[in-house]
């Protein structure tokens, strides 16, 4: 293959914000905000906060089982056990009887999660909550609204990440939006992780990385990379996390002018996807995002569909990737199918609805590499093997 399109990513801008704290003032208001090394460091320190703040001996943290591996290592390391939430029926969402369910004495946070950019139901949950302490870690790390939204951002504390493929990407680096004070103080680092805009330049080495990384961001190059098989391009892996750490130094500067750029955004590959699905003339095929009547005014990191059978997503799979069009399948099996957390999740049951989804989800790109023929191509492969 000498082309393929990347799954996601939109490139990274090298340059620092003009005026970072303007920017970073607009996103943000006046929520604090604590930056980290990863996402997945910025979900730690939530649930170590939580944690302290609760004081339970064995305390536990609801989420959803089909989710990021990632969540599964902030819960170990801030020694919270994890439960899982089955979805509802062909959505990415948490079935909220389930959760209901699940929530126990010892429940001292729930995660939800956006996925993909496809929101979760917030204000729902909110509710559920509202006769408990148990506390609203919103998950945002696959959503970054270009206008924020109180609709959005409505958890206790937010989680947000810029690692490598995410909505504002600086190949790594995380964020707490504290909206709860009384947990401020609970957030380790908290003193040197609490964001003030400076105007410190990025490292060089941040600079170099970054360069490299739009590079392979070319279909040329990107073909290239997912020929070598010892990088493991695009597998979900467990990693367990290490230690907590803050963000590097010139990161604000950098991040204020990621934002920028990508509010500026226009969405353009996702509207058109949008307009070819529906002219798919198909029961085989779900649009998630039109199916859970997302806003259409949220940017998608990746467009999902559903299949109505593994088979036919197995397919669609091969087809679309053999033309090089960026398809993905996402993390292959709920959280406690994914290896190295099958002991860690034990006995929890089983989860049919998260199991139905991994195998027939797909995914689809939708970022500023995707242009008009791209689209078509995917329109017609889709048209061969669904409306034959």
């Amino acid at each position: 293959m000498l082309k393929c399109l990347p799954p996601v990513g939109h490139p990274i801008v090298l340059t620092s914000s003009k005026n970072p704290e303007k920017v970073l003032q607009t996103v943000f208001g006046d929520s604090p905000v604590f930056l980290y090394g990863s996402g997945t460091m910025a979900l730690a320190a939530s649930l170590l906060a939580i944690k302290e703040l609760h004081g339970i001996a064995s305390p536990e943290v609801i989420l959803p089982a089909y989710a990021c591996p990632d969540l599964i290592s902030a819960a170990l390391f801030a020694g919270i056990k994890p439960v899982l939430v089955d979805l509802e029926h062909d959505t990415p969402w948490m079935d909220l009887e389930k959760l209901k369910e699940r929530i126990g004495r010892n429940t001292i946070a729930v995660i939800a999660t956006h996925f993909l950019g496809i929101t979760e139901r917030m204000s729902e949950i909110r509710t559920l909550l509202s006769d408990s302490d148990v506390v609203l870690i919103e998950d945002s790390a696959q959503l970054f609204p270009k206008i924020p939204s109180e609709d959005v951002w409505q958890g206790d504390l937010v989680v947000l990440s810029f690692g490598r493929g995410k909505p504002v990407s600086l190949l790594g680096g995380g964020a707490v939006i504290c909206k709860e004070k009384s947990m401020q103080s609970h957030l380790p680092l908290a003193g040197n992780a609490v964001l003030i805009p400076d105007t410190d330049p990025p490292s060089l080495k941040f600079l170099f990385k970054a360069a490299l990384y739009n590079r392979l961001l070319s279909p040329i190059w990107y073909a290239r990379l997912t020929s070598l098989p010892f990088l493991h391009l695009g597998e979900t892996r467990y990693k367990p996390l290490a230690d907590l750490e803050t963000a590097r130094r010139g990161f604000i500067a950098t991040l204020a002018a990621n934002i920028e750029a990508y509010t500026s955004r226009n969405l353009k590959p996702q509207l058109g996807i949008s307009s070819m699905l529906a002219e798919v003339s198909s029961e085989a095929i779900t649009d998630l995002p039109s199916a859970t009547m997302n806003n259409p005014a949220l940017p998608l990191l990746r467009y999902p569909i559903l299949l109505k059978t593994p088979a036919l997503r197995d397919r669609l799979f091969a087809s679309l990737k053999k033309s090089g069009l960026g398809v993905s399948i996402m993390y292959p099996a709920p959280l406690n199918g994914i290896d190295g957390l099958k002991d860690v999740l034990q006995n929890q049951g089983l989860f049919p609805e998260a199991t139905g989804f991994s195998q027939r989800l797909l995914t689809l790109p939708c970022h500023d590499g995707v242009t008009s023929n791209h689209i078509d191509q995917i329109g017609c492969v889709l048209n061969e093997l669904l409306c034959a």
